[in-house]
């Protein structure tokens, strides 16, 4: 068969997968030996397609992963680097999230052979494949927000160029179907021609000079500039090693976790969950929900154990700071399966010594990425906001009633600027119904916006995870519905509802595709969010301290402050209520952003 027969590539891999078998049955090393050879063959094959490369590259990894790291390394870094090849925007959302979910943890397993192998730079270059291997949809979604300035400067015709492709590229997808109707074989097949048109747009701009890495992954010492505020600490947890790799003013450094092995990471994760569950059940007896808040706690301890004490120690943040000094900050980056879990909440809050938890050392902030952060600190504004929009829903179809929010909706009309108040209060629709096209029309005069409702995290395709609006049955306001949205306005977004910073979907949990996420990429530098259904009255609760923190003057507020605020008034809440046994009432906030 020729060497440049398209047909080669996938009858090598199944071959190669034979071997492969053969050799795990019997133990027999030259039958692993060739499989892994097979694999490398199809996986450095300019025939094969990009899918069939990365899955050849992952099976030749795992098999040379303990006796050539380097190689292994080598061949998952390949893999990470056709990612945008094999989900690339010609496809469309559906087919771009199914193919990631093939290559679930691909960039963290890289990362974590690339920190085995010990070669040159090491963490620099774990942190690379990770900012490219992970929440790879949103680079994509933040590619179509990139700042073109220069190139519109130097090269005008060219960036009006690419601005046309990638508004036609990332139109909004036909419907279900695929090639099912003309309508969308023709969708389809534009996608390719311009898919194709605009990759070969990039190349010719990152041959221009200054504009080599244009849309590429930061370098590491563009990274490091971005942790001049705070330490960035980016975890990564792989069936091969865990590791933080921790950003600072002055390096980029790794610090191995072995207690945070992947599969003890993932029974906690389950247990937390199944804890989690059993308290929000409504006929769970309450000697079962005291237990189930032990569980949670007990995680949290170990949390603080494997992976947050390791980390604040390294950094030398060791005790609770002074009364009336400043906090440190620190920007988690938990990536996939740790993102289910609250690093910020990790510690021994039944303990005496308070100090030994995240809450009382540091100011805590969340983002999906370092590329992620930088573009929430280039939306902050140097004002403070001078509109507002509120959207409560006291009553919602199809849902229990909140009974808090009316009383929280009228707080904030009385605090925050200028508001629109969109409240479910009445039977008939009208303009102040909390619609999804009511939210839309109004979120970009919002400078702050307010949502006091429920939610849901869909847990097969998290980009129709929603927040619960008067027609959420209908039209409902989607992670997906929010991407194309872009806001100049936009400040703060508080939303007061259930799991609005949680992704449920398993073979996605490298994707930062969840409510929180969805806001900040429309335009909010500052987004208050929650891991899990949350109680209406605590929230309300949470809100008022956190807006009384915030504000500077009569509906004045200062939103580069969100962080702070949030922390202190999640500690006051723990803190005054004596809840500190109960960390499902208050653990659940986040902040995410600048």
């Amino acid at each position: 068969m020729p060497e440049d027969d398209p047909a080669r590539p996938p009858q090598l891999s199944a071959l190669a997968g034979v071997l492969e078998a053969r050799a795990g049955r019997t133990g027999d090393a030259e039958c692993a030996d060739e499989a892994a050879s097979l694999y490398m063959q199809v996986a450095q094959s300019p025939m094969a397609v990009p899918s069939i490369r990365i899955e050849a590259a992952r099976a030749a990894a795992s098999i040379t992963a303990d006796s050539a790291p380097g190689d292994a390394a080598s061949l998952l870094e390949m893999a990470v680097r056709l990612l945008p090849q094999a989900a690339g925007r010609p496809l469309t959302q559906a087919d771009r999230q199914h193919q990631l979910s093939r290559f679930s943890f691909l960039a963290s397993d890289a990362a974590a052979l690339t920190l085995a192998a010990d070669g040159p730079h090491p963490a620099a270059r774990a942190l690379g494949l990770l900012e490219l291997g992970r929440a790879f949809l949103h680079g994509q979604a933040l590619d179509t927000r990139t700042d073109l300035t220069g190139l519109h400067t130097s090269h005008p015709a060219l960036a009006s160029r690419f601005v046309k492709l990638l508004n036609e590229i990332e139109a909004p997808d036909a419907p279900p179907g695929r090639l099912d109707s003309p309508a969308a074989f023709h969708v389809a097949r534009d996608r390719r021609s311009v898919g194709q048109e605009l990759a070969a747009l990039l190349d010719q701009i990152r041959s221009l000079d200054g504009f080599e890495s244009f849309l590429l992954p930061p370098e590491p010492d563009q990274l490091i500039r971005h942790a001049a505020r705070g330490p960035i600490v980016v975890f990564n947890i792989s069936q091969y090693r865990s590791d933080a790799l921790i950003l600072t003013s002055r390096a980029i450094t790794h610090l191995p976790l072995p207690g945070l092995a992947f599969d003890k990471v993932i029974g906690q994760v389950n247990e937390f969950s199944d804890s989690l569950g059993v308290i929000t059940d409504q006929s769970t007896g309450l000697d079962l929900q005291v237990q189930a808040e032990a569980s949670l706690s007990r995680i949290l301890e170990w949390l603080w154990d494997a992976a947050a004490d390791p980390v604040l120690q390294h950094l030398g943040y060791i005790q609770t700071p002074a009364a009336g000094s400043q906090w440190p900050r620190v920007w988690w980056v938990p990536g996939g399966l740790l993102g289910l879990l609250p690093l910020h909440a990790a510690g021994y809050h039944r303990s005496a010594d308070r100090s030994r938890t995240v809450l009382d050392r540091v100011i805590s902030s969340y983002t999906p990425t370092i590329r992620a952060l930088a573009h929430a600190r280039s939306r902050v504004a140097k004002a403070p906001p001078t509109r507002a929009l509120i959207v409560a829903m006291p009553t919602t179809p199809g849902g229990s009633p909140l009974g808090d929010v009316k009383a929280e909706t009228a707080l904030l009309r009385e605090r925050l600027p200028s508001p629109t108040v969109l409240i479910s209060d009445s039977l008939a629709l009208n303009e102040h119904t909390p619609t999804k096209a009511a939210v839309i029309a109004h979120l970009p005069d919002a400078g702050i916006a307010h949502f006091s409702c429920h939610a849901a995290s869909h847990p097969d395709d998290p980009s129709q995870s929603y927040l619960a609006l008067d027609d959420h049955h209908e039209e409902p306001l989607t992670v997906a519905s929010l991407v194309p949205i872009r806001l100049h306005h936009a400040q703060l977004a508080f939303l007061s509802a259930c799991q609005t910073a949680r992704n449920e979907a398993t073979l996605l949990l490298d994707e930062a595709l969840h409510l929180t996420a969805a806001f900040q990429l429309a335009g909010f530098p500052h987004v208050i969010g929650t891991l899990w259904s949350i109680s209406d009255s605590i929230a309300a609760d949470v809100a008022d301290s956190f807006y009384t923190r915030l504000q500077t003057a009569p509906r004045t507020f200062d939103t580069a402050a969100a962080a702070q605020a949030l922390h202190h008034a999640i500690r006051d809440l723990r803190d005054s209520r004596n809840l500190s046994a109960y960390p499902s009432l208050w653990a659940a906030f986040t902040h995410t952003g600048a």
